[in-house]
């Protein structure tokens, strides 16, 4: 995030016109100051391996006192399962979501 010298306000990027070539800048909406060439680099997307789920016994995870929803599990088709949240991931993405049959003990995850 780049922020303009002039006014401090964070910059946009727009496409000009520049001899008969598109070339992307950065520009200031606030005072229409307008700066170098936009340099995009390559972001290289890393795919997390799936790791196996830690399944705690009922004992060990205090299951009854643990929120309940309604939402239909994939293994068995009960409409009510338990669910909590864990940052499974890096601090700037949303945590993941766990659910776990109230019938069934199936249990299951949704990324935010």
């Amino acid at each position: 995030m780049k922020f303009c010298e002039v006014c401090n306000s964070r910059l946009k990027i727009k496409q000009f016109k520049e001899e008969g070539k598109t070339v992307l800048r950065y520009y200031c909406p606030r005072c229409n100051k307008v700066y170098g060439p936009v340099v995009l680099s390559s972001l290289e997307e890393k795919k997390e391996e799936n790791k196996p789920i830690k399944v705690l016994s009922e004992k060990e995870s205090k299951i009854d006192t643990m929120p309940t929803i309604e939402i239909e599990c994939p293994k068995c088709g009960n409409n009510k399962a338990y669910w909590w949240l864990l940052q499974t991931r890096s601090g700037d993405e949303p945590p993941t979501q766990f659910y776990r049959c109230t019938k069934c003990g199936y249990t299951w995850r949704m990324y935010a």
